[in-house]
């Protein structure tokens, strides 16, 4: 074989050489901006992913305003792992040639979706160091639509509210301006993506989302490449569970447990923009003018900016200055009055947003996770960090919580089997719930449920139920069992349900449904239309779970057959207090004695004597004291609920009461919400 001619040999050495300078020239631009900049740019020398050679140097400072320097901290990266990043095709960067012709993008695209955040965002650093080497500016754009399944006022408020609070805080923590659309999300990034140099998006796993993403790389004229930001063990990276169907948590959790402390050993912090855009309407006006195409007709009126000829002139632009409220109805507007106004907001219990996610979370390494272990499946107690509906919008990243749970652990070693059974929950069980679906194409549909389970529910569907209700009764908490009743009552009221009852709730539904494939669809409906974390990874597998999936055959029974069983009675001997005080705060009858958490009382009409407890966060319900009144003494977050009368009875009516709390840790409690500040335009 003939060796390597003297020409072969310069022209690599002449292209080492220039690459070499380009990156020196890189280092250089950010160094005179950010002393601190080896840490701050090292971080996109990580991963050859899209890089071009066409790339050009960082821009200089006098491109953007005065960035203030970080330094780094113990503990923490600026480095997003290779792992976590994988190209969604091969077209290259929107780049002009070496000789400055052809076609150019203006800015890197940051494709907002399953990572609503700013801290921790693996997606969000990965598209600064992509920016950074381009030297161009990032645009951050979120499309949404009215039109998407189980899209009611509760979830989009949620999302909403996590929008305008990440917008205020990309601008002023990142000079990085956060852009709205109302559109499917498919055809609004596919349209952003004509001007971009490249595309960055979050990782996504159920159906649809990964539908959206392949439509968009299949349509984009440039790179799009997906980080994995959701998950602690990546799905698609070395060892990872998009190929292999994993049965059951004993056998996913051996792979992240070996690598859990290894891969949150390190809290990302953010990289500094060079490029920055000096305001929201220059970001508008250059989205406007990079996408500027001769298909659309000069000066027709769009939804950007009131211009014409640009992509994005199909897709109205979402007020987030203007808060939540102006966004739904911005986006109903759009949609010919497509939200679904019936499931009204949560907000008394549950706020969207990212300090909202954080404060929980705070909460509950001070004061609940030493319990978690003993107490998380007793009802009374509340011994839960409330973060799952966050966790399903990408408003705290995983990765994250795992970390300082962890450090929590390592600073009072008594905490660590709490501390070890909250993370097989979080990461373990939820990570097996994201492989299931990735490699099971029914997840959502009966026909995911195991063979052997289905096989024992039809052998058993002709049997006589004692019960049969069907969804509008369940809807309205109609059934005989009160606290089947309540455990309704409270997802449609507080948008959640404690994890324990839950598994209940979906069991009832199998066993006194029509047949158990109706059953299902009864179960995943409700979830998914009032529950803030339903539609997600995690969802899909707990209804699943009580169909047999990831369980055992039991003992035959009639009805559910070798599915495991569970009944109102079992539930009383085990959690007697727990059942009692459930039914005291959700129960329909109001009850009448004290104890912890939010108090449910009836109207006006029924109600007993007493008074309702104290408004604030219903997740604060572990720290309730015990106490008279007529509904939950000194608990939190008394509403007001008209019972329905019927299966066509009235829904609820929720009004917050408020009282003064006596017990001190309740006042203490008190104190530190009553300090929580009030989102722009936020209810």
């Amino acid at each position: 074989m003939a060796g390597i001619t003297d020409e072969q040999r310069a022209r690599a050495e002449a292209n080492k050489a220039t690459a070499l300078a380009r990156r020196a020239a890189a280092l250089a631009a950010a160094a005179s901006i950010d002393p601190e900049a080896s840490e701050h740019t090292r971080g996109y020398t990580y991963n050859a992913m899209g890089r071009q050679s066409g790339a050009t140097a960082v821009a200089t400072a006098a491109d953007s305003p005065p960035l203030t320097p970080v330094s780094p901290r113990p503990n923490t990266t600026t480095v997003v792992a290779s792992e976590r990043c994988r190209r969604l095709n091969f077209k290259p960067c929107n780049t002009a040639n070496a000789a400055g012709r052809g076609a150019s993008g203006r800015y890197v695209l940051l494709w907002v979706q399953s990572a609503q955040r700013a801290r921790h965002n693996e997606a969000l650093e990965f598209a600064v160091q992509r920016a950074n080497e381009h030297g161009v500016p990032l645009l951050a754009i979120w499309g949404g639509t009215a039109g998407f399944p189980g899209s009611s006022e509760r979830h989009l408020g949620f999302i909403y509210e996590g929008l305008v609070e990440l917008r205020q805080t990309l601008e002023a923590t990142r000079g990085i301006h956060l852009l709205a659309f109302a559109g499917q999300p498919g055809d609004v990034i596919a349209a952003a993506c004509q001007g971009a140099v490249e595309c960055v998006v979050d990782g996504g796993y159920q159906r649809i989302l990964r539908q959206w993403r392949q439509r968009v790389a299949l349509e984009a004229p440039c790179l799009v490449s997906e980080v994995e930001s959701e998950v602690v063990l990546p799905m698609y990276g070395p060892g990872g569970g998009a190929g292999r169907s994993e049965p059951a948590a004993a056998t996913i959790r051996p792979k992240i447990l070996s690598r859990l402390v290894a891969l949150t050993a390190h809290a990302l912090e953010p990289t500094l923009l060079v490029r920055r855009l000096p305001s929201a309407a220059a970001a508008v006006v250059l989205l406007r003018t990079a996408t500027a195409t001769a298909a659309t007709v000069p000066g027709e009126t769009g939804g950007c900016c009131g211009g014409g000829g640009c992509a994005m002139d199909p897709f109205p632009q979402l007020p987030l200055w203007e808060g939540v409220d102006a966004c739904l109805d911005a986006l109903d507007a759009a949609s010919g009055g497509g939200v679904d106004r019936s499931v009204k907001r949560c907000s008394d219990y549950h706020v969207g947003g990212e300090a909202e996610s954080h404060r929980k979370l705070d909460f509950f390494l001070a004061n609940l996770v030493s319990r978690y272990s003993r107490q998380r499946n007793d009802m009374a107690l509340c011994v839960q960090s409330h973060l799952s509906p966050h966790v399903h919008y990408g408003q705290i990243s995983v990765v994250y919580v795992a970390h300082r749970a962890l450090a929590a652990a390592a600073a009072r070693p008594s905490m660590r089997r709490s501390v070890d059974k909250y993370l097989d929950e979080l990461v373990v069980r939820r990570e097996l719930a994201i492989n299931y679906i990735l490699t099971n194409p029914h997840y959502d549909q009966y026909q995911g449920v195991p063979r052997w389970a289905r096989k024992s529910l039809a052998a058993h569907a002709s049997d006589r139920r004692k019960f049969v209700y069907t969804l509008d009764q369940f809807e309205a908490c109609a059934t005989h069992d009160p606290l089947w009743n309540a455990s309704q009552r409270e997802l449609v009221v507080s948008g959640k349900q404690h994890n324990y009852i839950r598994m209940f709730w979906a069991k009832k539904i199998l066993e006194w449904s029509v047949g158990p494939e109706e059953g299902w669809r009864i179960a995943i409906h409700l979830n998914n239309k009032f529950s803030l974390d339903g539609r997600d990874a995690a969802s899909y597998t707990g209804v699943g779970w009580c169909w047999g999936l990831m369980d055992r055959p039991f003992p035959e029974v009639p009805v559910t057959g070798t599915v495991r069983r569970m009944s109102a009675d079992g539930m009383r001997y085990k959690w007697k207090e727990g059942v009692a005080s459930y039914l005291q705060r959700w129960g329909a009858s109001g009850g009448a004695g004290g104890g912890a958490g939010q108090g449910i009382k009836r109207s006006a009409a029924t109600a007993t004597s007493g008074t309702a407890g104290v408004g604030i966060r219903a997740w604060a319900v572990g720290a309730g004291g015990a106490g008279g009144g007529a509904v939950g003494g000194s608990g939190v977050s008394g509403v007001v609920v008209t019972a329905p009368s019927g299966p066509g009875g009235s829904r609820s009516a929720i009004t917050p009461q408020s009282t003064p709390a006596t017990d001190p840790r309740q006042r203490r409690l008190e104190e530190m919400f009553s300090k929580r500040p009030r989102m722009e335009g936020g209810t």
